[in-house]
């Protein structure tokens, strides 16, 4: 794992080509392919709000993912993973090093947006160990997680290693 890199625009443009609607509608909410392209400008667009860590095997990029800064304790994070890697702990891994950069750079907290029929997400946050916050309000749900580590984020971490 490791920073998006700005040669990494094909690969990454591939990933978002190939996931299944299904997965592109969880990631952004909406139907069709139109979110992609003004998304991976603004992921290459970069700044110093914004922190993009992708899972590579070989030269393909089979995850990725986006930490907004919100406010100077808060940032927003999401996730996409190559449809064949799913359950293969690809969003657990950026999930852990977002929070541990995240806690690192004085953000307590990171946000997400999850449909709450995305059970396989909610269980990404709920599973790494941190102290979540889950609030369900009709299709979706908002989940709030420390970046501070706990005994059980650090045991979760080292079960996967």
């Amino acid at each position: 794992m490791r920073l998006l890199a700005a040669s990494d625009r094909p690969a990454l443009q591939a990933l978002f080509d190939s996931v299944s609607e299904e997965h592109l509608y969880t990631r952004f909410f909406t139907l069709g392919r139109g979110m992609v392209g003004r998304h991976l400008d603004h992921l290459f667009a970069g700044g110093p709000e914004m922190v993009t860590y992708v899972v590579a095997i070989q030269d393909r990029i089979v995850g990725v993912s986006d930490v907004e800064h919100l406010t100077a304790t808060t940032a927003e994070v999401a996730f996409l993973v190559a449809d064949d890697m799913h359950g293969r702990g690809v969003a657990t891994l950026l999930l852990e090093c977002a929070a541990r950069d995240a806690h690192s750079a004085g953000i307590q907290w990171l946000t997400a947006d999850v449909l709450a029929r995305n059970h396989e997400m909610i269980e990404v946050f709920t599973d790494v160990g941190f102290a979540v916050e889950l609030v369900s309000e009709g299709t979706d749900t908002t989940v709030r997680m420390s970046t501070a580590p706990t005994t059980a984020s650090g045991a979760a971490e080292r079960s996967r290693r």
